[in-house]
């Protein structure tokens, strides 16, 4: 069985795709991406992403150009317009030639950008596989992102026209799958992220200063989905204590409003932010960390995702804080990891950290093994991706 691994981001940006492609590779296979540029194209070496045409040895790179995005709406508009083109005129003649069983479509945003790999499925006659992250064009609906009620009904029509010229989809909650459910009748499974592998080694990073304040740490994207008006708001409430560091490390088009805000607020001593960095130096960060910070805005469609980092802050062993409802609420709770108030309630988060404080080491350790022992059963990665496997070679056969 030989994929066309069909997604504009991948290696070297830091995405789950990654590890499926390596896991999947077994035999020979192709990815057709972009040039790197997420989260900023600056990030990267070209030296390094051009040499390397093989992720592996089983695994052949074709890429695409596109408009280098940066934290500009405008950029990353561009960004995405520039790859569906490019993807399938640019594309089309990079893969022609090549043997493929399957087209495996990574949709994490837009999903409008899989249109020219359903174009490839009919061209090529081949099965094709979409795995949904977000549910369009609910989520820039609820983020108030397109008002104008053609361009939604245009969308959606798109989306749907996506889902009954799948094969297979795979959703990411149980509640993205009904929603999914409810728009096709093309088959729609159950496939959650996986927990992401972090280094074990006991080293802490440089940049964070030791002194006797409760850290509390978010990684990831700094967005407008994240809610970080909720994290300042109770940062502020929590200022008088003094016994709580926030840390965030990563980027984002939100990041200049996020320092923005502290400063307004003068919380310049309770927070301290760092730029992303490779996932395999991330440890060093959570070695730090008391407890782990999740959360994003109360809305329809966030209720039903869960963002892949619950996942992973799981599996390292630490306990979990969170400003989030629906699904990942669900998860938190019967896990028992951590403490969870509701999207955007600043006040219960404060009530959840103060308890948080009050708790002993032991205590502390248990919330953590909680979430460790949740994740091993629930989001391993071999059983996962197994499972997958076994999806697309019914699907062929």
């Amino acid at each position: 069985m030989k994929i066309l691994f069909f997604t504009q981001y991948f290696w070297p940006e830091n995405f789950r795709i990654n590890e499926l492609v390596h896991f999947l590779s077994k035999k020979k296979s192709l990815v057709l991406t972009s040039y790197p540029s997420y989260p900023q194209k600056k990030k990267f070496d070209k030296n390094i992403y051009l040499r390397k045409k093989f992720f592996s040895k089983n695994c052949e790179i074709k890429r695409v150009p596109v408009y280098p995005r940066n934290n500009t709406n405008l950029s990353i508009i561009l960004n995405y317009i520039t790859f569906f083109f490019s993807s399938f005129v640019i594309g089309f003649f990079k893969i022609f030639k090549k043997k493929f069983d399957v087209v495996f479509v990574f949709c994490p945003s837009p999903i409008l950008n899989a249109i020219p790999a359903i174009l490839f499925k009919k061209i090529f006659k081949k099965k094709i596989i979409i795995w949904v992250l977000d549910l369009w064009p609910d989520t820039v609906v609820d983020l108030k992102l397109v008002k104008n009620k053609f361009i939604v009904w245009v969308m959606r029509s798109l989306v749907i026209y996506i889902y009954n010229n799948s094969d297979l989809i795979l959703a990411q909650s149980e509640a993205v799958r009904n929603s999914i459910r409810k728009l096709t009748k093309n088959k729609c499974i159950y496939f959650p992220s996986w927990s992401e592998e972090i280094n074990k080694d006991k080293k802490k990073a440089k940049e964070i200063k030791k002194n006797n304040k409760i850290k509390i740490l978010f990684t990831g994207n700094i967005g407008e989905a994240q809610s970080f008006e909720t994290m300042v708001k109770c940062a502020k409430s929590l200022k008088k204590i003094n016994v709580i560091e926030w840390i965030v490390v990563g980027d984002g088009r939100w990041k200049k409003k996020l320092e923005s805000l502290i400063r307004s607020n003068n919380l310049e001593n309770e927070f301290q932010l760092i730029d992303s960095v490779p996932l395999n130096k991330i440890n060093q960060y959570f070695n730090w960390a008391d407890a782990l910070y999740l959360s994003l805005k109360d809305n329809k469609t966030f209720k039903k995702t869960i963002p892949g980092k619950l996942q992973t802050y799981m599996s390292s062993g630490k306990p979990i804080i969170a400003s989030i409802s629906g699904e990942s609420k669900k998860i938190i709770i019967k896990a028992k990891c951590g403490f969870v108030s509701n999207a955007e309630n600043h006040k219960l988060l404060k009530k959840n950290i103060i308890k948080f404080t009050k708790l002993n080491y032991n205590q502390r350790k248990k919330l953590g093994m909680n979430g460790k022992k949740f994740s091993n059963k629930f989001f391993s990665k071999q059983k996962i991706i197994k499972n997958l496997e076994n999806e697309i070679n019914l699907m062929l056969n």
